[in-house]
């Protein structure tokens, strides 16, 4: 027999699956970076501190709102990089702590986008530059908002000691939370603290940070988001079904999840990465039937998601391997957008 498939009944061939790719827009993200610096000067910047401000928040919405936010973010980024570069490079003294600001601002946006589409070296780099940025722009909170950005891609970096201890330092940049903001910003860096604890096996302490998350987020007006973070007592929810995954807490994570509304996350790309969360913890319960629908919610609010993201391309090989026979079409169209063969 030339197939032992013929034997058992179903196909025994390793699957194979290409990885996460790079998004088209990283290689031009990542050359503005340079260039723009490099670059001989020009006259003098295209844009002014008001203009490039209106840009900027036009960027931040796109990433909260579309669902293809990957594919806006990336078309806005090198021409906003080249701009707010230039600008904080030339400013009056008396604009240059505004220009700064948005420097990091757009930085931030880089290394968000950078992280979402698994691009480590990316985000390091636009990490490493915000923190610059928002210590030249003398503004505290601002620096612990880099430094926010900063344990994010600590964790993805594969390094949750790092994300802590990285959030728990930003924190004190915060001493006293005098604004919905500033308190928002301190409950985001204690999440960030509680996941890069869970993964570090001390569930006790991400416990305890996501509980200083809860309560600052209980002390918050009504309805309240923070614009980058999008802290709320809805992120914090969607945290704790993080950390109950991330745990070993599958069926707590399932039944805590149950009970969110997601239509409460603001964000496009944060709804379709809490479903993904969903689909890990059935196939941590050992819930099969159920990762699949999970991965589907997540797809119907971002396909871009899904695509860059490395669990969700796991899960979906998973369920493939489980199938005895041919897989259902709507995991089959699935495999077939993740490039798993």
């Amino acid at each position: 027999m030339s197939d032992a498939s013929m034997l058992v009944g179903f196909d025994l061939r390793p699957l194979r699956t290409t990885g996460v790719p790079e998004h088209p827009a990283v290689a031009e993200v990542r050359l503005a970076l340079s260039l723009a610096v490099l670059a001989p000067a020009a006259d003098g910047p295209r844009c002014t501190v008001e203009s490039l401000q209106e840009r900027v928040q036009h960027a931040w919405t796109a990433w909260r709102v579309s669902r293809a936010q990957y594919m806006a973010l990336g078309a806005l980024l090198p021409d906003l990089l080249t701009d707010s570069i230039v600008l904080a490079r030339s400013a009056p003294d008396n604009e240059r702590r505004a220009a700064h600001k948005l420097l990091t601002h757009v930085y931030l946006l880089a290394q968000r986008f950078a992280f979402c589409v698994t691009a480590p070296a990316l985000a390091t780099r636009c990490t490493d530059r915000a923190l610059l940025a928002a210590d030249q722009a003398d503004d505290p909170e601002l620096l612990a908002l880099a430094g926010w950005a900063s344990a994010m891609t600590s964790l993805a970096a594969g390094e949750p000691g790092e994300a802590s201890e990285i959030a728990l330092c930003a924190k004190e940049h915060l001493p006293v939370a005098t604004t919905p903001r500033s308190a928002a910003l301190r409950g985001s860096l204690m999440l960030f603290a509680a996941i890069g604890a869970a993964r570090a096996r001390q569930p006790a302490d991400a416990w305890r940070y996501w509980d200083e998350a809860a309560t600052i987020a209980g002390r918050l007006p009504h309805g309240y988001q923070h614009p980058h973070t999008q802290f709320s007592d809805a992120n914090v929810a969607v945290y704790g079904v993080v950390l109950d995954v991330e745990t070993g807490n599958a069926t707590v994570a399932t039944d805590r999840a149950a009970s969110l509304d997601p239509s409460e996350i603001p964000s496009t790309n944060r709804r379709a990465q809490h479903f993904i969360d969903v689909a890990r913890s059935h196939h941590q319960a050992g819930d099969g039937a159920r990762v699949l629908p999970a991965l589907l919610a997540s797809i119907a609010e971002s396909r871009e998601t899904i695509l860059y993201s490395p669990d969700a391309r796991d899960l979906v090989l998973a369920q493939v391997r489980a199938c005895r026979t041919d897989p259902a079409s709507q995991l089959a169209h699935l495999a077939r957008l993740l490039d798993i063969a």
